[in-house]
């Protein structure tokens, strides 16, 4: 069985409103999912087209979900209603949080093909995630570290069976751990794209039209700092400065600019996350 915790972003929530929330929200597939309420704090989930049920139950200061280890189904639509009502799912059994994009789904409780599989075994790589109806993965390398699969050229070992794999057009590094991945997805600072070239910096997001780094005269920054917290495998906003360090994890550009006066001169002021840890910064 898989079990997962549904913690609540801030103190306070109360776990039987939500609850009901997502009894609610499972009635409305009506035919389809029969809910049945096992006492005040706990309700049982089955299905009409298979003998899968599931189990979600208020413990102290969490909810606790229960699944079959083949259960697609139930975390997806738990995860569906989880981050509206103010919750992160955590995988007790891999020990991280789910990302909230819903297309983004968990290897634990979708299994993977075959033929995929042993493409990433080669390469002593452990999938993680892959998004929905796509061959876009995300794997663990030997070094722990969080990896984007080259979608296309997976594709094309598929076809060839994976014969003269050349393992440097396979995968990129994205992430130092999954902890920090997780933090990084969750602001939209991963991309599905594999980079066209190794070397890219694939650590700026650039909604903007601006040289980041070759800023008009009448331009200045306004940089807020993001610190990972990895309790939460989430980032927490500290201070703002106007300045760029050397070293960071991500950087995001905004894509919007507002004005300021300054002796008389108009000033462009454009906005940056920035996103750092304690280490692995690169």
């Amino acid at each position: 069985m898989h079990t997962y915790h549904l913690i609540p972003d801030r103190s306070g929530q109360d776990l039987a409103v939500t609850l009901k929330k997502i009894s609610d929200y499972l009635n409305t597939f009506v035919g389809d999912i029969k809910i049945e309420s096992k006492n005040e704090s706990e309700i049982e989930i089955a299905y009409s087209n298979t003998s899968f049920s599931a189990t979600v139950k208020i413990d102290d200061n969490k909810i606790v979900l229960t699944t079959h280890e083949d259960d697609s189904i139930t975390i997806n639509l738990i995860k569906n209603i989880a981050s509206n009502s103010g919750f992160r799912i955590f995988n007790t059994k891999h020990n991280y949080f789910l990302p909230n994009d819903p297309k983004l789904m968990d290897i634990s409780s979708i299994g993977i093909d075959k033929k995929i599989y042993e493409i990433f075994k080669k390469e002593n790589l452990t999938p993680l995630f892959q998004y929905r109806d796509s061959y876009i993965y995300f794997c663990l390398n030997k070094k722990k570290e969080v990896v984007l699969i080259n979608r296309h050229y997976l594709e094309h070992l598929l076809f060839t069976n994976h014969e003269s794999l050349i393992t440097k057009e396979l995968f990129v590094k994205i992430a130092p751990d999954i902890s920090v991945f997780i933090a990084l997805f969750d602001r939209g600072l991963i991309s599905l794209v594999f980079p066209k070239y190794q070397n890219s910096d694939t650590k700026v997001t650039n909604l903007s039209g601006f040289d980041i780094f070759n800023l008009p005269k009448d331009t200045k920054l306004n940089v807020i700092n993001f610190k990972f917290n990895n309790d939460n495998q989430a980032f927490d906003q500290q201070d703002t400065t106007d300045i760029i360090p050397k070293k960071y994890l991500a950087l995001k550009i905004g894509q919007d600019y507002t004005y300021s006066s300054e002796n008389g001169k108009l000033i462009k002021i454009l906005k940056c996350s920035l996103f750092t840890v304690d280490s692995s910064l690169s």
